[in-house]
Formats: C-alpha cells, sequence, structure tokens
C-alpha cells in the first residue's frame, strides 16, 4: 500500500515562505519585461498618432486643392486627361491613407493583445511555480511533520510506531538517521 498525506500544506510558514521565494525572481523579471514592452508600446503609439495628424494634414491638403481646381473652369471638364489623372491620384492617395489609418488601429488592437497575453502568462506562470513549490515542498516538510510528530509522542511518554517514509520524500537518510537514534 502506498503512503500517501492527505494535506499538502504541512508547514505553512515555511511551505508558504520558500513558494513565495520561488515566484518572485520570475514575477519581477517578467514585469519588468512588460513594463519595457509598454514603454516602446507606448512609444510606437505616439508616432503612429503623429504620422496620422500628418495624414489627415495630407488629405485636407488635397481636399483644398480639389476645391481650387473646381474653381478653374478648364479644370472641371470631365473629358481632360489632365483631371481625370488628378482625380485618380486623389482617389489612390485616399485609400492609401485610409488603410494606414485602419493599420494604425490594428497595430494598437495587436499591442493591447500582447499586453493582455504577457499579464496573463506572468499570472498563469507564477501560479505553476508557487504550486510546483507547495508540491516540492511538501516532499521536505512531510517527513519533517512526522519526526515531529514521533518527538511529541517521545515527550508525552509514548513510543512511536515508526512507519517509513514515501520514496519521493526528502530526508530519507536523516529520518533512518532519526528512527535509529531514538530506537
Amino acid at each position: 500500500m502506498a503512503l500517501t498525506r492527505k494535506k499538502y500544506v504541512l508547514d505553512k510558514k515555511f511551505q508558504f515562505r520558500i513558494s513565495m521565494r520561488a515566484i518572485i525572481l520570475p514575477l519581477v523579471t517578467t514585469l519588468a519585461i512588460c513594463a519595457v514592452l509598454l514603454y516602446f508600446a507606448s512609444d510606437s503609439n505616439l508616432l503612429i498618432n503623429e504620422n496620422n495628424k500628418n495624414i489627415t494634414a495630407i488629405i485636407d491638403t488635397q481636399d483644398n486643392m480639389l476645391d481650387m481646381f473646381m474653381a478653374v473652369p478648364a479644370l472641371q471638364d470631365p473629358d481632360n486627361p489632365m483631371v481625370r489623372k488628378c482625380d485618380a491620384a486623389f482617389k489612390e492617395n485616399l485609400k492609401i491613407t485610409n488603410n494606414i489609418n485602419s493599420n494604425h488601429k490594428k497595430i494598437k488592437k495587436n499591442s493591447l493583445i500582447v499586453l493582455y497575453i504577457l499579464i496573463v502568462m506572468t499570472v498563469i506562470q507564477t501560479a505553476i511555480i508557487f504550486f510546483q513549490f507547495i508540491f516540492f515542498s511538501h516532499k521536505i516538510s512531510g517527513p519533517i511533520h512526522v519526526m515531529t510528530i514521533y518527538l511529541r509522542e517521545i515527550r508525552s511518554g509514548k513510543k512511536p510506531e515508526f512507519r517509513p517514509l514515501r520514496k519521493h520524500d526528502e530526508l530519507l537518510e536523516f529520518y533512518e538517521e532519526f528512527r535509529t537514534t531514538l530506537d
């Protein structure tokens, strides 16, 4: 029959302290990386906004130029090759500027998604490391817990019934020395 313990947190102070120490470095590192990425994303966003202002200024200038050309009677003739060429260039420029504006919105959305993914991954990583150390420290605190119970029994005048530790517990050699000494 395999030996099992029902509780994984036997020594709260020790197990939580070692688990918290284990998550601090990865947590701080990941948060620092997130802060640096956020700084650069913010800087990129400022540049993109500046470009969008310039694009809007270009569109306004083109609108003004179109109004000016439409005021000249010779340029109002749709059959005039220069008018067709300018009209085609104007429409192409509008399409390009609208694509740039649309791309900005996608870039902003993607930057937020990356930030949210980093935050979620940090939380998941922290939880995994924390519980991994609870499990690992259980293999240490379990044998100490068993030996503490034996010492309490001896102090109250009883002879403890020794049992073997689980095969994956830590401190197996120390436990055997402890048992031998108490026997």
